[in-house]
């Protein structure tokens, strides 16, 4: 009895440094995923696909924010284009897969409105890569991925908010609330303005606190000729646009997107229709 306890205690000491050490290893292993998770985790919170961005004709428009990975379908069948800002020079151009994709910014003669055009086109489907273009202004980050049958992206854009400014100087009984904000295509989003106002010279869009950037839609302002496209500056949860004007719709969607509308003094003019987006070259 007393050698079999003594062979049990002897088998248990020996096994107990394994034990430790395995126990060590999974505890480590641990460590060790946590940063690469959180990685993952923070690529895929700043991907922003075409669901969240608007298109006119075939041209996809992100909304630009720095830091966020944009993602190009691409196509072995076809060439894709991505188009940077009116004026922006194109310093440096790479990708992650040189050798199974074509990444080219096109010769100067082909801009068009003075924008960069840079080519991208798969040479199989089922690849992906990233693209890194830095210019004189920003850098932006593109993922590429490589689609089968006709599904690509003819053509990428950005709008871009502009830097931030001070705060409205005038005083608050000074500044014009009298706006009205209405889903007019989809249900009513978290993302609708809670408060538009101006100041006679700028108009403030302001979403709630727990809106997040990435969520917030683009604004287009309404016209008799359609809707535009319009430029804003971000100032924590509002949108500083540098006019005032009648119309403006909040767009966010690609298929059937959600459209909210921004009236100003709406009982100043009869109601108006829903606008399409006006045609560019």
């Amino acid at each position: 009895m007393k050698r079999s306890l003594m062979l049990a205690t002897a088998l248990m000491l020996a096994a107990s440094p394994a034990v430790a050490d395995g126990r060590e290893r999974e505890v480590h292993h641990r460590e060790a995923e946590a940063p690469l998770q959180s990685l993952a985790a923070a690529n895929d919170a700043s991907r922003q696909r075409p669901a969240r961005a608007v298109f006119q004709g075939a041209r996809l428009v992100y909304s630009f924010q720095s830091g966020a990975l944009y993602e190009l379908d691409a196509n072995p069948n076809y060439v894709s284009t991505i188009l940077l800002e009116p004026g922006e020079t194109l310093n440096t151009i790479a990708a992650g897969d040189t050798s199974r994709w074509m990444v080219t910014e096109a010769e100067g003669d082909a801009q068009i409105d003075g924008r960069t055009i840079v080519l991208v086109k798969p040479q199989a489907t089922g690849l992906r890569t990233n693209i890194v273009l830095i210019t004189d202004r920003r850098m932006y980050l593109v993922e590429a991925v490589s689609q089968t049958g006709n599904i690509y992206s003819a053509e990428i854009a950005w709008s871009y908010p502009i830097a931030p400014q001070a705060a409205p100087p005038n005083p608050v009984d000074a500044l014009n609330f009298n706006y009205r904000v209405r889903t007019i295509r989809g249900r009513a989003p978290d993302w609708a303005p809670a408060r538009v106002f101006d100041d006679g010279r700028r108009t403030w869009i302001e979403f709630a606190v727990y809106v997040a950037a990435s969520d917030m839609p683009p604004l287009f302002i309404v016209t008799e000729e359609g809707a535009e496209l319009v430029n804003y500056r971000v100032q924590g949860q509002r949108y500083m646009v540098d006019r005032i004007f009648d119309i403006g719709e909040l767009r966010l969607g690609a298929r059937a997107p959600t459209v909210v509308r921004i009236e100003r003094n709406p009982l100043a003019r009869p109601p108006a229709r829903p606008m399409r987006l006006r045609s560019h070259p």
